[in-house]
């Protein structure tokens, strides 16, 4: 194959590869913008559950049982965001050192092989969720998971461990206390109602804000993983772009060797001519 063809051909696998990233750049800008926008409403939507709960246990507040910590280890089932997961895992494990070990959750299965080499075994193991749309059917059943193992006695607090955002590309591990609640005591009793237990309204009350708060931090994640993500594809299309233009270059200085050396070849031809024919006369 001439040296033409080849640079032709990493053309359109430039090209190919140029047509990937942007679209994967674009797909990221999307999931983080969104991700983003809604951060605000659900921290004050949490705010508001959490100020309910002070005034459920202004009255009667909940025990809290001795035993294990629990972790919810957020991190990635998706590439391109670097040593993203490596540190995650590696925060959950100081945290599982620092305190009684309890059961670990691992959303992302990036993490197991990590966590593995650390001689732990998560108890469950659930896809991430990649987009916004993606966080209801993953919280719903891990905050149900959460709240039986807590009513067990299988854990007495339980910890988040997953990123937090700090800039695009930018993010930080951090570990987000969840349980027990720690609900504000600066507010007013409730009166008892005639309706509704006050332990089966705390109950309702803890898994809601259980699930604001993990839908919370997993808004941060996301828009941490995917600001990554698109500070990883622009670098990707800016080396692209920069290999492209070079192959450009070095296919245009081959065309122009190529013509010279058929130039030079002309003239050697036609002076061999001449030469043949002074000969012939």
């Amino acid at each position: 194959m001439s040296r033409e063809r080849v640079l032709q051909q990493r053309l359109r696998t430039l090209a190919t590869l140029e047509e990937a990233v942007t679209a994967l750049r674009s797909l990221s800008a999307q999931h983080f913008l969104t991700a983003r926008s809604r951060l605000a409403a659900v921290r004050a939507y949490r705010d508001e559950v959490r100020g309910f709960l002070g005034v459920l246990s202004a009255r009667d507040p909940a025990p809290v049982s001795a035993g294990s910590t629990g972790i919810v280890l957020i991190a990635a089932d998706l590439g391109l965001v670097g040593d993203y997961t490596t540190s995650l895992v590696r925060e959950a494990l100081a945290l599982r050192a620092e305190s009684e070990p309890g059961p670990l959750v691992c959303l992302g299965r990036r993490a197991v092989t990590p966590l593995a080499r650390a001689g732990v075994q998560p108890a469950a193991v659930q896809p991430a969720p990649t987009s916004v749309a993606g966080l209801t059917g993953v919280l719903l059943p891990l905050v149900d998971t959460l709240l039986a193992l807590q009513r067990n006695g299988e854990l007495a607090s339980l910890w988040l461990v997953a990123a937090r955002f700090e800039g695009a590309g930018e993010y930080r591990p951090v570990r987000v206390p969840v349980l027990p609640v720690a609900a504000p005591t600066d507010v007013p009793p409730l009166a008892a109602s005639p309706y509704c237990d006050a332990e089966r309204l705390r109950t309702v009350v803890v898994r809601e804000y259980l699930y604001a708060s993990l839908y919370e931090t997993l808004l941060e994640s996301l828009a941490s993983e995917h600001g990554k993500r698109l500070v990883t594809a622009e670098s990707a299309r800016s080396w692209l772009e920069e290999r492209v233009d070079a192959t450009h270059r070095l296919a245009a200085a081959l065309r122009r060797e190529t013509s010279t050396q058929e130039v030079l070849e002309l003239v050697a031809a036609g002076r061999a001519a001449r030469r043949d024919a002074g000969d012939v006369t």
